[in-house]
């Protein structure tokens, strides 16, 4: 026997007409909010202008990053209390560098140093631009012009001004000499450079698009390419163009030192900012980086806050190791591997904690069936597109039902992949089966 439908008083089941309507105004539409309005006209777009018009800030950002960073620090280039010392000591000695200091202004920021000893070690090591002897007859002039060549120019000029005063001819003794082909000191700036961008290239593509890698792939990839491509560019600048005479295991451990180690750093960032992070490694590893280093200028010769991001940027610290193992000048290579040792203990830092991040994050949109970001919605649109395109020659396309994928597969097609995607990313994390679970039954 039926048992009585619930709902009717006589057991009969309720008739249909309106049974099952909702009361009006019961369940309006939410009003779509400004970002939704905007993105559903964004999309109204062809694909290719859609996926153009979302890459455009990259150039935005390469614009206005060019001009306060490179613009801004290359435009006035001049002396600003750049280290020197007069050899001496008494009142003579100090009252030559009181003249000094007073007719220098800003410029320059003179001390005394008490023996010839002392100051051609302060100016060896860096900690000096030169130092000064005055002799009435045979005045001489200490500098390394391997170290600076701009700050070795500044200190000729006015020394030699000094010496003419009292009548002598300057002498100049320089500690490291720059051989005839770098005359002006800048080939270990571009070599930092080529490292320097090989490895923040590798990396942005690491970050971009592995997301759902396991951590030693990442790394893995990251340890070959900095490996090989400093590889290649230290044998061509060693012994194609003979840029650097020598040092070529040296060079080559510098240049994977720097490659890897900044690769790591922009690896980790990519589990954060995703597509987003060639903007932070081009400000972090090219717009901050080249004129804080002081291999184009030296940093005496920059306004703020290119002199105080001298001491941090990984461009010093590459430099730092280059000058002390080709010309044996500067701080040492002891300060330029600590600074590389931090960006890389920053990396390692990073890739873990990011790596926890984009589980969650992943976790977190399959648990609110999150709709694909608009570039993978324009991927998806212009897939769409060309799949309805007739392969076949001829005036008409072929039919709809023969071949032609529609948005709706495609779309679905690319959840399943991002849903695929982030269980990699939690199998790869070690995470529990509850957790897997979670996830992908958000997903089903």
């Amino acid at each position: 026997m039926n048992a009585p439908v619930a709902g009717s008083p006589d057991g009969a089941p309720e008739a249909s007409d309106g049974a099952h309507e909702p009361s009006e105004g019961a369940h309006e539409a939410k009003p779509a909010g400004l970002w939704s309005r905007y993105r559903a006209q964004y999309e109204k777009l062809p694909p290719g202008a859609q996926m153009i018009g979302l890459q455009l800030w990259l150039p935005l950002v390469f614009v206005i990053a060019f001009c306060f960073c490179y613009i801004a620090a290359f435009h006035a280039p001049a002396p600003h209390q750049v280290s020197v010392a007069v050899i001496g000591q008494g009142t003579h000695a100090q009252a030559a560098a009181d003249a000094l200091q007073k007719g220098a202004g800003d410029s320059l920021r003179v001390r005394l140093e008490p023996d010839v000893a002392a100051a051609r070690a302060d100016v060896r090591d860096g900690d000096l631009a030169a130092a000064y002897l005055p002799d009435a007859k045979k005045p001489t002039l200490i500098l390394a012009s391997a170290a600076s060549y701009q700050l070795s120019a500044v200190a000729k000029a006015t020394f030699q001004a000094t010496a003419s005063a009292t009548g002598g001819t300057l002498q100049v003794d320089d500690l490291a000499a720059l051989p005839a082909h770098d005359a002006y000191g800048t080939t270990l700036f571009y070599v930092t450079l080529v490292w320097t961008i090989a490895g923040y290239m590798v990396g942005m593509f690491v970050g971009m698009m592995g997301g759902a890698l396991k951590h030693r792939m990442r790394i893995g990839i990251l340890a070959a390419a900095g490996v090989v491509l400093p590889l290649i560019s230290t044998l061509i600048i060693v012994y194609a163009l003979g840029a650097v005479s020598g040092n070529f295991w040296e060079l080559w451990g510098i240049g994977v030192a720097t490659a890897f180690t900044i690769g790591l750093v922009v690896n980790g960032l990519g589990y954060f900012l995703g597509r987003f992070v060639t903007a932070a490694a081009l400000i972090l590893f090219v717009f901050a980086n080249v004129p804080g280093s002081g291999g184009a200028y030296p940093p005496e010769f920059l306004p703020q806050p290119f002199r105080a991001l001298h001491n941090v940027v990984s461009g010093t610290g590459t430099l730092d190791m280059l000058r002390s193992v080709v010309y044996d000048v500067g701080p040492g290579a002891g300060r330029g591997a600590i600074i590389l040792a931090v960006y890389a203990a920053v990396g390692v830092l990073l890739s873990v904690v990011g790596k926890r991040f984009f589980v969650w994050r992943m976790g977190r949109r399959a648990a609110r069936g999150a709709r694909p970001t608009m570039m993978i919605a324009a991927q998806l649109a212009a897939m769409a597109a060309a799949s309805s395109a007739s392969p076949a020659t001829g005036a008409h396309a072929a039919p709809e039902d023969e071949g032609a994928v529609s948005v709706e597969e495609l779309r679905a097609r690319q959840e399943d992949d991002e849903a695929a995607a982030r269980r990699s990313a939690y199998a790869a994390q070690e995470m529990d089966g509850d957790a897997v679970a979670a996830v992908t039954g958000a997903e089903a």
